[in-house]
């Protein structure tokens, strides 16, 4: 979803304090370091799929979801219909597991912080 370690660093919770340096040799001994990767694989493949779900429901916004969601005008009331028809229309931007109702309160936190196009 993201090639950038600094918003995972910024914008994911992990079960303790990483510092961005420790992100970085983490993800590159998940790449490049056989035994941590083959056991780093196992340990997915054996995830229920609702860990499964959990994970994905959490996973950060791009740009382009965002600069979509962002068109939505904040003096309207928008629906699940209308999230539900964004998501329909742009199969290819929105991360697979996205629901209306997970763009919808999306939607609500961009709108909270003015972060919408027709917002200043």
């Amino acid at each position: 979803q993201t090639n950038d370690l600094s918003s995972v660093h910024l914008g994911v919770k992990f079960s303790c304090r990483f510092n961005l340096r420790e992100i970085q040799e983490r993800w590159y001994a998940l790449l490049y370091d056989p035994v941590i990767s083959k056991l780093a694989c196992q340990a997915m493949r054996q995830l229920h799929p609702e860990a499964i779900a959990a994970i994905q429901s959490k996973v950060l916004f791009s740009k382009a979801e965002e600069r979509l969601l962002s068109q939505v005008g904040s003096s309207t009331q928008p629906t699940l219909d209308t999230f539900q028809e964004l998501l329909h229309k742009h199969p290819e931007v929105f991360y697979p597991s996205r629901t209306a109702k997970a763009l919808q309160l999306h939607w609500q936190l961009m709108k909270q912080y003015y972060l919408l196009a027709d917002q200043t």
